[in-house]
């Protein structure tokens, strides 16, 4: 029989159910795909968003934009660099009061939450989907924070997400107390300053260490809405009022305070006192100090690292010379108008009358700029400008500088880097290689007329009044400015020596050895011959000048201060002789003006003018401060016939110093070992004797040997005194160094 095959008669499955499970295989794949891309893109998303995060060094070390302050030597403020105003303050000098206000109103669970609120969140989602808007934030102190220092204000997911991370991150780097601490040294409140400091010195001018309690709610208020509270504008009084009772409310309701307490406080009406900006001073020195520090610490440091910058700048002395130096430019102006109108006609042009002309000479000037810019001598050529420059002489500190007539209108620095002619200031360097060099404060020089031969022919100088006095001693020739007496000691002692002389005490610019050398005919800056003045003062030795003492950065660091740098340049004998003779024209030379006005202390200097009266100095000094005053025209124009030293400087000069000396004792110049005292005989000029009319005591070097009057008395020798006098006779001897009497030629 053959074998039965048994089959299965069934069919197989390949209706609906394999479909669906195939269709449900596909979904299901297709949902982990699109899982995997959206959970590597959002891996991939949150990988990039923590790149952008701050990094660990950066939470660790948060730098703030602070203000660098510029203090004057006595503490106050001179100005401030800074991109955001803000001072640094620790948070123990900060009320409790306000650190309580700010978290009763800002954040009330900081204390206890890890950098988010939670539970803020999710009530701030309520209330702005109930309202259909955002009406609540719920950004905590530490979010703000975190925007603050390392976002920007703009509104987006990717944004908020970044500072909750971060704030976050700043909770594990930083107590509870620190994350507080630069919280309110931080915020903007309003008005250009950040900070809690800065903003009580403004509204309120005290330090936040002493507020009230209302003033600290005011300040806790005013960080929601800064602008819209801040109470230095009187529409805002309503507003920043019923924030501040807010946020007394809050404290009240956290139990910082009681009830009674913020009843009170509430009750109080907003009281401030606003500290404005001072008006600049001191601009030219200001620029000095700037410059210094951001060249040698950057922008960055001087604009942002809350620098305290010591400086030697007197401020009451520098506001009184500015005072005075605006009148005495204003003065010059009218003068150099006159000038203008005079050379122009431009009042007879334009058919206006002169006095109107003058009384609004810049507004009609102006409308007709374009035509007068165009002459020879248009009135931009015509500027009257000013230096005031004034230093410690024993230390070199730079107590006064003025570097122009206005800042705004031309920041070169005059005082620093103008290089004029010095006049008839030079002639104290010519006596200086004198004294050194065989002659006496005693030595006679005949003024008359002398002819010269020079590479451009022969020159005849002639003194200022075009007088001659005749025979004259060093002393009565420096007070009285005498041209032809300085020229021709610097043609005995010898122009090279002269300029030697000067470079050693610090005068750098040219100097040629020409016989016009002795009346200024060379170029020097007025810190230069102020500085160099004060040599003179200072026994002889240069103290090199400086305006900085020391730059102490925020920590309390100290980053430099000043070394004095000092010369000996002289012998204390020469600067004291100098020094008399130098008194001598403040007493009764050109420079005698000074007592009349008000400056009577023992003092010494010398007037300067140069040619065509351009320029106008005095330099002067006491035995604490020397300064230095110049007035002329940058183009180097005439201020007009008659304006010397005496008229155009001094008077500055004297207001300088009299602001300058107001603290310090009255002293005369000490006179060192190595100096006598003699009285000579106001006609021979040699040592008195019994029969002599008239003497004058006068100083020479202790080892000087002098001879006796020779014209009064038994020993007079009357047939050779004239010759004498005048130098003509054969057997007059050459000066000696050494000895150092009486010299005639």
């Amino acid at each position: 029989m053959d074998p039965v095959l048994f089959t299965s008669d069934r069919p197989k499955k390949s209706g609906p159910g394999k479909f669906i499970g195939k269709i449900t295989l596909f979904f299901l794949a297709l949902v982990i795909f699109f899982f995997s891309v959206a959970a590597a893109t959002g891996s991939l998303f949150l990988y990039r968003l923590y790149q952008t995060l701050p990094t660990l060094n950066q939470m660790q070390n948060i730098e703030q934009r602070l203000v660098s302050k510029v203090l004057g030597n006595d503490k106050s403020l001179i100005h401030e660099f800074s991109i955001e105003k803000r001072y640094w303050v620790p948070v123990e000098k900060i009320p409790q009061d306000l650190q309580n206000a700010v978290v009763a109103i800002e954040d009330r669970r900081f204390y206890s939450h890890w950098g988010i609120d939670v539970r803020r969140i999710f009530g701030a989602v309520i209330v702005n989907m109930s309202r259909g808007s955002y009406a609540q934030g719920f950004s905590t102190i530490t979010q703000q924070l975190a925007r603050n220092v390392y976002l920007t204000a703009h509104k987006s997911i990717t944004r908020k997400l970044r500072e909750v991370l971060t704030a976050i991150h700043l909770e594990s780097c930083y107590t509870k107390k620190e994350i507080l601490e630069l919280y309110l040294n931080q915020v903007y409140l309003g008005a250009g300053v950040y900070g809690v400091e800065a903003a009580s010195e403004y509204y309120f001018s005290k330090h936040c260490s002493e507020l009230s309690l209302q003033e600290c709610a005011l300040l806790a208020g005013l960080i929601q809405l800064p602008e819209r509270y801040r109470p230095d504008k009187s529409a805002n009084i309503p507003r920043i009022t019923q924030r501040r009772n807010i946020v007394l409310k809050a404290m009240e309701k956290m139990r910082f305070i009681d009830k009674k307490t913020a009843a009170a406080a509430v009750a109080l009406p907003i009281e401030c006192e606003i500290t404005r900006p001072a008006p600049g001073k001191g601009l030219y020195f200001v620029e000095m100090v700037r410059r210094y520090v951001a060249d040698k610490y950057g922008d960055e440091m001087l604009y942002n690292g809350g620098l305290t910058i010591h400086t030697t700048l007197d401020p009451i002395a520098q506001d009184s010379s500015e005072q005075q130096s605006a009148i005495q430019v204003a003065s010059l102006q009218r003068r150099l108008n006159r000038i203008f109108l005079d050379s122009t006609k431009a009042d007879r042009k334009l058919n206006i009358k002169r006095e109107k002309f003058l009384a609004s000479f810049d507004s009609i000037y102006a409308l007709h700029e374009e035509e007068y810019s165009k002459l020879p001598d248009s009135m931009a050529l015509r500027k009257a400008q000013i230096s005031v420059v004034a230093l410690d002489v024993q230390t070199g500190a730079i107590r006064v500088l003025i570097g122009g007539r206005n800042f705004q209108e031309s920041k070169f620095n005059r005082a620093m880097h103008a290089r004029r002619q010095p006049g008839s200031s030079f002639k104290p360097f010519v006596y200086t290689a004198a004294l050194e060099n065989g002659f006496t404060p005693a030595s006679v020089v005949l003024d008359q007329p002398i002819t010269l031969m020079t590479s451009d022919g022969e020159w005849r100088p002639e003194n200022y009044d075009k007088v001659f006095n005749g025979p004259m001693t060093i002393r009565s020739a420096l007070a009285k400015s005498v041209n032809l007496v300085a020229i021709q000691v610097l043609n005995k002692v010898g122009a090279n020596v002269v300029i030697d002389y000067a470079r050693r005490m610090g005068l750098k610019h040219e100097m040629n050895p020409v016989p016009a050398l002795a009346i200024g005919a060379c170029q020097a800056t007025p810190m230069e011959i102020t500085s160099a003045y004060a040599i003179y003062a200072n026994g002889g030795i240069h103290a090199k000048p400086y305006f900085i003492e020391k730059i102490v950065d925020k920590t309390g660091r100290v980053l430099e201060s000043h070394t004095p740098a000092e010369k000996e340049v002289l012998s204390p004998q020469t600067a004291y002789l100098m020094a008399s003779l130098m008194k001598s024209v403040v007493c009764c030379g050109t420079g005698a003006t000074i007592p009349g006005l008000g400056f009577t202390r023992p003092a010494a200097g010398k007037t300067g003018t140069t040619n065509d009266y351009s320029d106008a100095w005095f330099v002067g000094y006491t035995p604490q401060i020397s300064c230095g005053v110049w007035t002329g025209v940058d183009e180097r124009r005439s201020l007009g016939s008659g304006v010397t030293g005496s008229t155009a400087a001094i008077p500055v000069w004297v207001k300088t110093m009299l602001a300058l000396h107001k603290k310090l004792p009255v002293k005369d110049f000490d006179m060192p070992e190595g100096i006598k005292t003699e009285t000579i005989c106001s006609e021979s000029h040699f040592i008195a004797n019994k029969s002599c009319p008239k003497g004058v005591v006068e100083c020479f070097l202790r080892d000087s040997e002098l001879d006796t009057c020779d014209i009064h008395g038994a020993s007079a020798k009357n047939s050779g005194n004239m010759m004498k006098l005048f130098g003509t006779s054969k057997d007059k001897k050459k000066p000696d160094a050494k000895k150092k009497k009486r010299t005639m030629f």
